[in-house]
């Protein structure tokens, strides 16, 4: 009996013995779950930190380029309008000399007057030739005043440089609706208007090389951020400018579709192979050189129509074009949640 209870006595010390390592054990592996998990929290702070950095390099990048084709489109008025500008003052000192020119051929005939004064014969005579020299001078002289084209080409340049100036307001003007620089927050949109903007802030990439078809129908407007939405419309332009390299054309199409309001961007480019069509929407994903591209752009415009209510679809052909269609939620219909 008592050899029973030793041996019993030994089985409960080995488990009590065993139970608690495994407890030691456990507590080992919490603590060093709980570091790792410490661990973990800061990595994803760091790269969210880091994520945060480079969506706002990658803006700032968007922010450049957007300043760097206004500027572009700036510079062609205000060129035209400085060299027209100059031409015109020196037409108006060519025509000063026209006028200069007439005034002494005036005073040239104004001369007979003292000469009649003490007239003999020769002096008659000359002074009939002087009238006849006078005449044919002042004639000259107004004909000259009167065929000058000066003050034709003069207005004609003010009219072309006034053209300048209303091209000048009209880009500040889309400038200021497309950043939307007054406004902050939610407002009604008109997504013909966005499409335009953005058309004339990606001007310089498509001029000369991309046709531009527009299929704009009178559509719902959307509620949203439109310089977000602006956003989405430049940097689907930009991608289409980008997948045709050599000439093509862009359709940009705009309809009312069942409560939404869809927006179409297909290019005649080069496609998107079926191996890369799931990750185009990724973040940092792109087929780009390293330098070239981030590959936020489209997960960045993913992420403004989702967060609008909206979505986007994507249908592809390999050498033959791609068309992305943004849908967003017409008003009236749903309210989307912005973050």
């Amino acid at each position: 009996m008592t050899a029973v209870l030793a041996i019993l006595v030994l089985v409960l010390a080995a488990a009590a013995g065993a139970l608690f390592w495994r407890l030691r054990q456990a507590e080992a592996a919490k603590t060093r779950l709980a570091a790792e998990h410490q661990q973990t929290e800061v990595e994803l702070k760091q790269l969210q930190s880091s994520q945060a950095q480079v969506i706002h390099t990658t803006k700032l990048a968007s922010l450049g380029q957007m300043v760097a084709g206004v500027a572009h489109e700036l510079n062609t008025p205000l060129g035209f309008v400085k060299s027209n500008v100059e031409v015109i003052a020196d037409l108006l000192d060519d025509y000063r000399k026209l006028v200069k020119d007439y005034d002494i051929a005036v005073q040239y005939c104004q001369q007979p007057v003292d000469l009649m004064f003490g007239a003999d014969k020769e002096s008659l005579d000359k002074l009939v030739k002087h009238v006849e020299e006078s005449r044919r001078k002042l004639f000259e002289a107004r004909r000259a005043v009167e065929k000058s084209p000066l003050l034709t080409e003069a207005k004609e340049l003010l009219a072309d440089s006034a053209d300048g100036i209303t091209q000048l307001a009209a880009l500040v003007q889309n400038l200021k609706g497309f950043a939307r620089v007054d406004r902050d927050g939610m407002d009604l949109m008109d997504v013909n208007e966005g499409v335009e903007s953005a058309l004339m802030i990606a001007a310089h990439q498509l001029r000369d090389r991309i046709k531009i078809v527009r299929k704009l129908d009178s559509v719902p407007r959307v509620r949203g951020m439109p310089s977000q939405l602006n956003q989405v419309f430049l940097n689907l332009i930009t991608n289409a400018a980008q997948a045709m390299e050599e000439e093509g054309t862009l359709t940009v199409a705009t309809r009312a579709g069942d409560g939404n309001v869809e927006i179409a961007f297909a290019d005649t480019g080069c496609g998107i192979p079926d191996d890369v069509l799931p990750k185009i929407f990724d973040p940092f994903f792109t087929t780009k050189a390293p330098g070239e591209g981030t590959g936020l752009g489209l997960s960045i415009v993913h992420k403004i129509v989702k967060s609008h209510g909206g979505s986007i679809k994507v249908r592809t052909t390999p050498n033959r074009g791609s068309e992305f269609t943004v849908m967003l939620p017409a008003e009236n219909t749903a309210r989307p949640t912005l973050h």
